[in-house]
C-alpha cells in the first residue's frame, strides 16, 4: 500500500531566525584575508599582473554571487530578457575566472598540467553554457509541446493482491500489471 501524502510527509525543523549563522561571514573574511595577503605578496615581488588577477577574481566572485542570487530569485518558468542577460553574465564571469586561473597556473606548472588545467576550464565553461542555454531551452520546449505529460496517480492495491491493480487518475481508471517496474 502506498502511503498518502499526509502520512509520507516529514516535518523539517525550521531554523531559529534569532540565532545568527556566521558561516558566510567567516567565509568572506577568509576570502578577503587571503586576497589581501596574495595582493601584498604579489605587489612586494613586483608581480602587478597577479595583483590585477587577484582583484579581478575577488570582485568577480562577489559580482557572480550577486548575479546568481538574483537569477535564483526569478521564477523558473519565466522567459525574460533579464533572465537571459543574467545567464550570459554568469557564464561569461565564470568562464573568465576559470580561464584566468588556467592561465595564471600555466606559468609555473608543467606544460602537460597546464594543458590539463586549460581542458578543465574549457569543459566547465562548455558545461555551464550547455546548462544555461541548450538544456534550459530544450526543457521548456518539451513542456510546451506536452503540458499534460505529468499525471498525479493514486495507486490502490486490493487486499487480496490480485494479478492486476487499479490505478485511479482523477477521472480515469486503468489496469496495471504488477511487475518489477511497478513495485
Amino acid at each position: 500500500m502506498v502511503p498518502t501524502n499526509a502520512q509520507n510527509q516529514t516535518t523539517i525543523p525550521q531554523t531559529n531566525p534569532q540565532i545568527p549563522i556566521f558561516l558566510p561571514a567567516i567565509v568572506y573574511f577568509y576570502l578577503t584575508f587571503n586576497s589581501i595577503s596574495a595582493i601584498y605578496l604579489a605587489y612586494s615581488h613586483g608581480d602587478f599582473s597577479m595583483v590585477a588577477f587577484v582583484l579581478f577574481v575577488y570582485f568577480g566572485y562577489f559580482f557572480l554571487m550577486f548575479c546568481i542570487t538574483i537569477f535564483q530569485a526569478l521564477p523558473p518558468q519565466e522567459n525574460s530578457p533579464r533572465k537571459d542577460f543574467l545567464k550570459s553574465v554568469i557564464w561569461v564571469l565564470t568562464s573568465f575566472i576559470l580561464f584566468g586561473f588556467a592561465y595564471q597556473f600555466s606559468t609555473f606548472i608543467h606544460p602537460v598540467a597546464a594543458v590539463f588545467a586549460l581542458a578543465i576550464a574549457i569543459s566547465a565553461s562548455s558545461f555551464i553554457f550547455f546548462l544555461y542555454f541548450v538544456h534550459d531551452g530544450h526543457h521548456h520546449q518539451q513542456q510546451k509541446q506536452s503540458p499534460s505529460s505529468c499525471y498525479k496517480l493514486r495507486i490502490t492495491i486490493l487486499r487480496n493482491s490480485s494479478s492486476n491493480s487499479k490505478v485511479i487518475s482523477d477521472s480515469k481508471t486503468r489496469e496495471v500489471v504488477p511487475g518489477p517496474e511497478n513495485v
